[in-house]
């Protein structure tokens, strides 16, 4: 078991998701702005002046704003070095900031997604663990069932259920919408309801079966039997025993699903009307706003990064003996 402090082994966690973060955003970034430039006749001019007459001040004007004259590598510098000075540049969808459009629906965005993890995990969690301890028995094996009916069901299938039930049938909550916090805690929480069941729903299975396979595989260890043997008594023995190492295998779940989140998001987002992110990737996409995509894009790195920099930082402090560095053994093998 390794004989640093915690703190000593986040450091260089952090470090390395740091370094992971910045390239993976140049990189991906770039990626973006190469691949709209090929996949249009023309490149991004013929996006941004399809029609301006040669030689007017308005594509003058358009071709200094975004840099036209200069090849790819020139325009993609510029643009990254006013991003880091925190200006996204101008959307081609109407000669306004980008960054005046994202701002304000970032925080609706975090804020379903994250309502949406607590909650999944504060439900799939003890879902799993009972469908372990119960394990064989009738009431067991339906909520199994259920969770395989929680996987299957399409992400956007569930809202439209949602919506015809609670908003049209039973009209106990809005089908659209959204309410800050800060204007009303209430009526916010009343327009997310629908969309945050949607999401928890489509991952409250996955977390679920998760916990309970891995709950199932410690239950069979030496040292679980040795301790129901000593007289501990299950409820114990589950808790203290076998929650903190089937954690671990949770937490890479929770890792890898961060991708399938925030789609998700997006999806839930569109469907509901919400003025998150969604409706802007899916208006930029199909308009091949350049400047927004790559500004998306940076905040879908950012918070994929986060995201997995809490989960690891998290694995290191539930078990210490993890070492995302390179182990000793390794640098002393062979070749």
């Amino acid at each position: 078991m390794s004989g640093r402090p915690l703190l000593g082994r986040w450091v260089p966690a952090l470090g390395r998701h740091a370094v992971r973060l910045i390239l993976t955003v140049i990189v991906t970034t770039f990626l973006v702005m190469a691949a709209i430039e090929m996949s249009i006749p023309g490149g991004f001019r013929a996006v941004v002046i399809p029609l301006e007459a040669p030689g007017s001040e308005r594509q003058a004007f358009l071709v200094d704003t975004y840099d036209l004259d200069d090849n790819l590598l020139s325009r993609y510098l510029h643009w990254l070095g006013d991003a880091v000075q925190g200006d996204w540049g101008i959307s081609t969808r109407g000669d306004f900031a980008v960054g005046e459009v994202i701002r304000p629906r970032i925080p609706i965005s975090v804020e379903l997604m994250l309502v949406s993890v607590t909650l999944t995990l504060l439900i799939g969690i003890p879902l799993g663990l009972w469908s372990a301890a119960r394990a064989g028995k009738p009431s067991a094996t339906v909520l199994n069932t259920g969770f395989g009916l929680s996987q299957s069901v399409p992400i956007f299938i569930t809202p439209v259920i949602l919506i015809w039930l609670f908003a049209i049938q039973l009209q106990w909550l809005p089908a659209a919408g959204w309410v800050r916090l800060t204007n009303s805690p209430v009526d916010n929480i009343r327009h997310m309801v629908l969309p945050v069941a949607a999401l928890v729903s489509a991952e409250v299975g996955i977390v679920a079966r998760i916990v309970r396979a891995d709950v199932l595989r410690v239950l069979r260890s030496d040292y679980v039997t040795a301790a129901i043997g000593k007289g501990l008594s299950r409820r114990y023995v589950l808790f203290r025993h076998a929650l903190r190492p089937a954690s671990l295998g949770l937490l890479n779940v929770v890792g890898l699903n961060i991708g399938a989140l925030l789609s998700g998001t997006m999806i839930i987002e569109i469907i509901f009307g919400l003025p998150g992110l969604g409706q802007v990737v899916l208006e930029a996409t199909t308009a091949r706003d350049l400047h927004t995509l790559l500004a998306l894009t940076t905040y879908f790195v950012v918070v994929t990064t986060t995201l997995n920099a809490l989960v690891d930082l998290t694995m290191l402090a539930i078990d210490p003996r993890i070492d995302r560095g390179v182990s000793r053994s390794w640098r002393r093998a062979p070749g």
